[in-house]
């Protein structure tokens, strides 16, 4: 497995990036990187959630389940389908500190590469490419979360 870490703070309380977050199958109002997104099932907080997840690039989609769900800390998502991209498995777990009127926030990207032994030469572009939306996905956040802690 690979991974891939983005370590930001975010200008919003932990309450308010967590309210954000938890609207789970909601992703797609405020992500960029998000066409659309929908819940799968009845559950939309907690572990047992699902969403379909369909991304802005060319058809690219995940199906993701909530595997860890500690309100204002951590949220873990298992991405059980993904479909046309380089990734045959992966996981995200994002975790919120509390600084106040600011997040001390983390996204941790473990997954695992198609390909072989062609991975090994195209694993370091998708790894800086992940980073670079995992960088948007937190630009996307801040003033979502920002907004919410002004209501």
């Amino acid at each position: 497995m690979r991974n891939v870490k983005v370590e930001r703070t975010v200008a919003a309380p932990r309450s308010s990036v967590w309210a954000v977050l938890a609207d789970y199958p909601n992703i797609g109002d405020w992500n960029d990187g998000v066409k659309n997104s929908y819940a799968i099932g009845d559950a939309t907080e907690g572990v047992g959630a699902q969403r379909q997840v369909d991304l802005a690039l060319k058809g690219m989609r995940n199906r993701e389940t909530v595997t860890e769900w500690v309100p204002e800390e951590r949220m873990v998502i298992a991405i059980d389908r993904i479909e046309k991209q380089p990734v045959k498995q992966a996981t995200m777990t994002f975790t919120l500190s509390d600084g106040g009127e600011t997040t001390p926030y983390t996204m941790s990207y473990d997954y695992e590469l198609k390909g072989g032994p062609l991975a090994y030469i195209y694993g370091p572009l998708l790894a800086r490419l992940f980073k670079k939306g995992f960088n948007g996905f937190i630009d996307n956040l801040e003033p979502t979360a920002q907004a919410r802690a002004a209501t």
